[in-house]
């Protein structure tokens, strides 16, 4: 019994990380997805951008938005979920000089909340969700909209660049993650098999969407509604935007876990309604990409405990697994004292602090949903933590 954990913990650490993204290489490769406009263009566009005390953010990002030059009517709503500073007043200001832009001034009901609503008071046909400190490059709007001229088509999501990525060593650990992420997209976009959106960089086709459960993230359960819907997801690397990544660890592991909690509870709620056999290629990615993704710290405790088991009863090569891990925790930890203590570290230091960081935080996503915590707003510093999920929307 312990060989057969130990083999099938690695077995799924090695389809995750490895088999499932080559699997999507070569699907990608044999039979790519080709969007052809067989349909109408897209005649209206809204972008809908959910705040929460962004009065220094806002005035810039409604501007940034309506400068992309675009074939079709644009909109701007901004949903502003409780804010107290004065996010509203600049809004209002902006609203009466500019007819294309609408509040939305809401009680405090969290992120999700705020989208919903974004969503109910839509006019057009594509729906763009976005925040506040993100900003679209020229021309990245058109490159969203424009597959939707393939009826086939239900979302888009685009390339999300850190602004300040390597700043720190913070920034640049999350930067390793975040390019693999991003690589492993553009496979399962090209096979026609993505399940997941960068949540600030988000297209929707409107009628396609159905409210989101308020406790669960909006960018996690979209995404799969469209997918049951039978619609396809695709990553678009022309669709370019920026955003700013915060740099403390802290801040980021916070938002990780957060944002691994309510994927999770997401994924696992729409498993069954993209089974294998109504949904395949999007069973596949859930389980392969995120829910199998998600359980890796559980794969590693397992082989570890199992290989230690076997080890102690004199099978040594299995002491491989346990004596690797512990090598990789301890440099992860050396990493992040140097840190701690402004001193330079080393680029194995930060690829293994990667691993561990994402890890831990996956693990912590886990505890939380077992005990039954849900999210539903963002709270001061969990506000400005949350800007660092945002590549995980599935954010992961």
């Amino acid at each position: 019994m312990a060989r057969r954990i130990f083999w099938a913990s690695l077995a799924s650490l090695g389809w995750v990380y490895a088999g499932y993204p080559l699997a999507a290489l070569l699907a990608g490769r044999i039979r790519p997805v080709r969007v052809t406009a067989t349909g109408s263009p897209v005649g209206s566009v809204t972008v809908g951008i959910a705040i929460h005390d962004e009065v220094g953010e806002i005035g810039a990002r409604i501007a940034d938005a309506l400068a992309q030059e675009l074939d079709a009517s644009l909109e701007v709503i901004v949903a502003s979920d409780g804010s107290t500073d004065g996010s509203d007043e600049v809004v209002r200001a902006l609203s009466t000089a500019d007819p294309r832009i609408r509040l939305l001034s809401l009680p405090r009901g969290g992120q999700t909340a705020a989208q919903n609503r974004i969503l109910a008071e839509a006019r057009s046909e594509v729906v763009v969700l976005t925040d506040a400190e993100t900003r679209f490059q020229p021309g990245c709007l058109a490159a969203l909209v424009g597959p939707f001229a393939d009826p086939r088509v239900g979302a888009t999501t685009g390339v999300l660049l850190w602004r300040n990525l390597g700043d720190t060593a913070t920034s640049r650990h999350e930067g390793i993650y975040w390019r693999y992420e991003q690589s492993v997209r553009r496979m399962e976009s090209r096979a026609g098999w993505l399940t997941a959106a960068t949540g600030a960089l988000l297209a929707l086709r409107r009628d396609v969407i159905s409210t989101v459960p308020e406790h669960s993230s909006f960018d996690h359960i979209a995404p799969l509604q469209v997918r049951e819907a039978g619609r396809l997801i695709l990553a678009i690397p022309e669709a370019v935007a920026t955003d700013r990544l915060v740099d403390g660890p802290g801040d980021q592991f916070h938002a990780r876990s957060r944002t691994a909690t309510r994927g999770i509870a997401a994924n696992l709620a729409m498993a069954g309604r993209l089974a294998p056999w109504r949904r395949p290629s999007a069973a596949l990615a859930i389980w392969s990409h995120k829910l199998l993704r998600w359980a890796s710290p559980w794969a590693v405790l397992a082989a570890c405990t199992a290989g230690s088991w076997l080890t102690v009863r004199g099978e040594r090569r299995y002491a491989i697994v346990p004596a690797a891990t512990v090598a990789l925790s301890l440099s992860a930890v050396r990493e992040l004292r140097a840190r701690r203590a402004s001193r330079p570290g080393t680029r194995l230091g930060r690829a293994t602090l990667a691993i561990v960081a994402v890890n831990v935080a996956f693990l912590r996503g886990w505890l939380n949903l077992l005990a039954r915590r849900r999210i539903y707003v963002w709270h001061g510093g969990d506000r400005q933590a949350g800007r660092t999920a945002k590549q995980d929307a599935g954010r992961d």
